[in-house]
């Protein structure tokens, strides 16, 4: 087998530690997780952590930010060959209907919210990258309008701030109760929001 070489021998650690760090932190919470426990979940010692990571906040947010990352890339692939709203709206509603069957994500995400609540150093890097998320679904709605021939009946920035509480809510709410909450619950709901905020552009009469 061919080696890796140094940067690449570092990806795959990191990566494997973000893997790792996502089991430990969903199973123990944040103030019961450790580096230790994380690191030999990966199968490294506590050095492979802090030579790759400031701190275990700082594994802990760049957990959040591949996380986000890795969805706005998914939706933008999803879209990318989509050519009308109703091909839009259908492809968001399957995606959205099989997110929320992630239940590690729920319980990270309410780790994350109740660190930020309790550490204000970690809680503004935390707000940035909501931020961060919140720009990047603007640009995504805003383009997809643009490229189909639609205009936004809403703020984008409002809807951007819609459409993350409604997948956030309805997935916890998922995760608590899935008996009561449909699989296909989030991405009926998006459709149904997207179908309102979005709106054909009235075609141009025809010149007499």
């Amino acid at each position: 087998m061919k080696r890796l070489t140094r940067e690449a021998s570092r990806r795959v650690t990191r990566q494997r530690l973000l893997e790792s760090a996502k089991v430990i932190f969903a199973r123990d919470g944040f103030a019961g997780a450790s580096v230790d426990r994380i690191a030999e979940h990966a199968g490294y010692s506590k050095g492979a952590v802090y030579s790759n990571f400031e701190s275990k906040e700082a594994l802990f947010l760049e957990l959040l930010r591949e996380r986000m990352s890795e969805e706005i890339r998914e939706i933008e692939q999803l879209l990318e060959e989509r050519s009308s709203l109703a091909e839009i709206l259908a492809t968001l509603r399957h995606r959205y209907s099989s997110l929320e069957k992630q239940v590690i994500w729920c319980l990270l995400s309410t780790e994350f919210q109740l660190q930020a609540g309790r550490n204000p150093d970690f809680a503004e890097p935390f707000a940035a990258l909501y931020r961060d998320q919140r720009q990047a679904i603007v640009r995504l709605v805003t383009q997809a309008a643009s490229r189909v021939g639609a205009r936004l009946e809403f703020n984008a920035q409002e809807l951007a701030i819609s459409l993350m509480a409604l997948t956030h809510g309805i997935a916890l709410q998922r995760a608590a109760d899935p008996a009561s909450v449909p699989a296909e619950t989030a991405g009926k709901a998006i459709q149904l929001l997207l179908s309102a905020c979005l709106a054909p552009q009235p075609k141009a009469s025809p010149a007499s």
